[in-house]
């Protein structure tokens, strides 16, 4: 059994002389993984930059196309509603509603250009009433005719319902839902309230969304000016 003993000590002490070894290569690998995760931390944070530049870039671009296309066509828009009775504020809110200024828009139910004009109704009766024809469905997306095809259609509803207190709202009932919901809609009296009458969710959002934002109109935008 003494025998025995020295050789556990040599085998200590050969361990012992292993772990020195294996230290500093331990050490080396744990700083070769550190500087992997900080160049790949620092590749993540760039692109992460980059990324986020790009969508400033674009956020920013956008709301600059936007708001040049919110002012674009307001003379047209003033015109257009002075010569066929509309209210220019009233005007520009339907166009804010039906196509947000984006003048090559179409509808799911083929509604074409910055006032979604129906070519199949409120083109067809512009057409009959002035004699005059729209070449393709394509020119319906020119502004200046788009603008002035949908006013009138819009005027003449306006026209309508001219007796009725809320004649605004009952117009926007009939260029949304045609005028046999309109009927359907109308107060009893004059001075009746519209807004409660209407059962369609929809057509309701859209009459109020366009009277608020011609009241906006009439408090921001400076028409009067424009010739």
């Amino acid at each position: 059994m003494p025998a025995k003993r020295p050789k556990q000590t040599i085998k200590r002490k050969t361990a012992g002389k292993k772990s020195k070894k294996t230290n500093p290569q331990r050490r080396t690998l744990q700083i070769s993984v550190h500087r992997t995760q900080a160049v790949f931390l620092l590749l993540l944070f760039a692109m992460v930059g980059v990324l986020m530049g790009v969508g400033v870039w674009k956020a920013g671009s956008f709301l600059l196309n936007y708001a040049d296309r919110t002012s674009r066509y307001d003379k047209l828009i003033v015109n257009a509603g002075r010569r066929n009775g509309v209210y220019p504020p009233l005007l520009k809110a339907v166009i804010w509603k039906e196509s947000r200024f984006d003048a090559s828009a179409r509808g799911s139910k083929g509604e074409i250009g910055l006032m979604q004009v129906m070519p199949s109704s409120a083109v067809k009766d512009w057409e009959n009433a002035f004699q005059r024809h729209v070449p393709s469905d394509g020119a319906l997306m020119d502004p200046e005719l788009n603008i002035e095809i949908g006013s009138w259609f819009l005027g003449r509803a306006l026209n309508r319902w001219k007796d009725y207190n809320e004649a605004e709202a009952l117009a926007l009932c009939e260029y949304n839902a045609g005028i046999q919901r309109a009927e359907s809609w109308k107060p009893l009296l004059h001075d009746g309230k519209v807004l409660p009458n209407i059962d369609i969710e929809s057509t309701r959002k859209y009459v109020r969304d366009i009277l608020e934002r011609r009241d906006q109109y009439e408090r921001e935008w400076k028409w009067e000016k424009l010739k």
